[in-house]
């Protein structure tokens, strides 16, 4: 009875912990068209209810900083989603040749497929589950003992933190792996750091980004009459043909 006990509040007492969740990420991205290899840190903090994730290119956030600083990192400096869990709604940063806007992304239900294959990802036993989302294919590792559902990127849906994520075709290639992982015992208090600036519907941003694609087919770069033709999207393909 006594042993019953203790595992009931271990497991009761797992579950509270991790809906506070800080979590580091070594980033690998390969653009394959111009053979660039970037390498950056991306932190994930949260709540289980709302969460921000940020991909820190400008090196902006330091290891005695407190995940309050990870909220507060300027939008303006780094690729940053806030995203409710709760509702599945995602508002982040992408530009358009620079022009730089703030998305509001409904996605619904992530359509995930959950395999049998597993791995160990820092200590945490992880399972594979498999994502075709916005003309890539993704593979993840997520761990069941870490009880909020969520991850890198617009990510989450899982029963579990994913710790992993992979995806390789001819355009490019990435790679997320978690590295550390803390959890705070106080709330973390996410706020929307999008709350008082102009956002736009992910329609409106592909409208724009199609009318940018569209007139740089017919843009001439030289004296040959060579265009040069913006790329058809990178992490998700924005257009079709």
């Amino acid at each position: 009875m006594k042993n019953t006990l203790f595992l009931l509040v271990f497991f009761v007492s797992l579950a509270v912990n991790s809906q506070n969740y800080e979590v580091t990420y070594n980033m690998k991205q390969v653009a394959k068209n111009i053979d660039l290899t970037t390498n950056i840190k991306t932190y994930l903090s949260g709540n289980g209810e709302k969460s921000i994730y940020v991909e820190d290119f400008r090196n902006s956030y330091q290891e005695n900083n407190s995940s309050t600083d990870i909220i507060n990192l300027p939008t303006e400096n780094n690729p940053t989603y806030f995203k409710d869990l709760k509702n599945k709604v995602i508002t982040y940063n992408d530009h358009i040749r620079f022009n730089f806007f703030n998305i509001n992304d409904s996605i619904g239900n992530l359509d995930w497929k959950i395999e049998a294959s597993t791995k160990e990802i820092l200590g945490y036993s992880c399972q594979k589950a498999t994502l075709s989302f916005r003309g890539r294919n993704f593979i993840v590792y997520f761990s069941q003992s870490i009880s909020t559902s969520d991850g890198p990127l617009k990510f989450s849906g899982l029963p579990g933190l994913i710790l992993e994520v992979i995806s390789d075709d001819s355009v490019a290639s990435f790679h997320y792996l978690a590295e550390s992982i803390k959890f705070p015992k106080d709330k973390i208090e996410v706020k929307n750091v999008y709350e008082d600036k102009k956002t736009i519907t992910y329609s409106e941003y592909l409208q724009k980004y199609e009318e940018k694609y569209r007139e740089s087919l017919t843009r001439i770069i030289n004296e040959q009459g060579e265009t040069r033709p913006m790329s058809r999207g990178f992490m998700e393909v924005l257009i079709n043909n």
